[in-house]
């Protein structure tokens, strides 16, 4: 079971490091409910750091919900709907990890906003790497979205951030930003 877990967690880290793809995943759709609840899970612990709960746990089901529909209608288009199970594995998958590095970020950020010495730098400091790690996300799923349509990157870069452009903009029209 360990050694299981290991070779996802690798193969699932090797497409964040843009070597393996969503083809490399195995196609199982009870390793993409089981990485959909973690990545749902991450995704509301994550929104509840600066939404109330229960507008983070309406955001986490909602992300995970449109990455399903994203991404087959995406696949539907380009005639390779038979891929989605892979494609959303993948792509919640590398959702898992960069949560996961992205929680001590948003720790950082908090801690700049409560400690009184140096919390600009903190705060400068946890948002640069956010937005690093956004750009690292970006590049994920542009590569993982290359690799399931076969189309060149270019597109495939345009379709992620179209991708988190709705997300951002759904999110948002339903659930008016509220900071605890």
């Amino acid at each position: 079971m360990l050694a299981t877990v290991k070779a996802l967690f690798l193969a699932f880290f090797d497409i964040c490091r843009l070597i393996k793809r969503p083809q490399d995943i195995p196609e199982s759709r009870n390793l993409l409910t089981l990485c959909a609840v973690i990545y749902g899970s991450l995704s509301i612990l994550l929104a509840s750091l600066s939404q109330p709960v229960e507008n983070a746990i309406l955001a986490g089901v909602v992300e995970v919900v449109l990455i399903m529909i994203f991404s087959l209608a995406l696949l539907q288009t380009a005639g390779k709907s038979s891929r989605w199970t892979q494609t959303v594995t993948a792509l919640v998958g590398t959702g898992i990890i960069i949560s996961v590095i992205a929680f001590p970020v948003y720790i950082l950020i908090g801690v700049g906003e409560l400690n009184d010495i140096d919390s600009s730098t903190a705060k400068s400091l946890g948002l640069l790497l956010l937005a690093a790690l956004a750009c690292w996300n970006i590049a994920i799923m542009s590569h993982i979205l290359r690799h399931a349509l076969e189309i060149n990157f270019a597109i495939a870069l345009f379709l992620a951030i179209t991708y988190i452009w709705v997300i951002f903009n759904f999110t948002s029209a339903i659930l008016p930003l509220e900071i605890k």
